[in-house]
């Protein structure tokens, strides 16, 4: 190899093969970390099938003292958003990508301590109604496209009121 080209990899040491274990420990914490979502996403069909709404929120709220996740608030949000959006949870047999995001959002962030609401809206467009969710962490949305002020809020969940019930 030339001395040029070591010397580029040892002073970037993450692209190293003998990087140090705290380099190598950051993505293997990301991989297991979007190993462990896409096995809940694979379950998310079957969990919203025999659980109400109500119901599944209030169990994949963690109790207060559960730790938090080793990843940085913003690379977790944007693991989360890139595998919600592969195409393998494109197909009919998954959640629609806003209520998969969604629930995938509250989840993590809740588990990271943060207080987390979800909110299910709708829109009239003539004789049509659509349906929205998104997660807001101290009132602002995180990880969203579409224009949620024209959406009416008719169902929203906070992590705070089920951590206060748990108490």
């Amino acid at each position: 190899m030339p001395e040029h080209v070591a010397d580029r990899q040892m002073a970037n040491p993450s692209t190293h093969l003998l990087a140090p274990p705290r380099a190598l420990g950051k993505g293997v914490s990301q991989s297991w970390f979007m190993v462990r979502l896409g096995v809940w996403l694979c379950w998310l069909s079957i969990l919203l099938r025999i659980h109400t709404l109500p119901a599944l929120l209030k169990q994949i709220t963690p109790l207060q003292g559960e730790p938090r996740s080793p990843l940085e608030t913003e690379r977790a949000v944007q693991l989360v958003v890139r595998l919600c959006r592969l195409p393998f949870f494109r197909r009919p047999v998954f959640p629609r990508l806003c209520l998969r995001q969604s629930l995938a959002l509250y989840r993590t962030l809740t588990r990271m301590g943060y207080p987390v609401e979800i909110h299910f809206g709708i829109q009239k467009d003539g004789e049509d109604l659509r349906g929205h969710s998104w997660v807001t962490v101290h009132g602002q949305s995180v990880a969203e496209n579409a224009q949620r002020e024209v959406f009416t809020a008719i169902y929203s969940y906070s992590s705070a009121t089920n951590r206060s019930l748990a108490d």
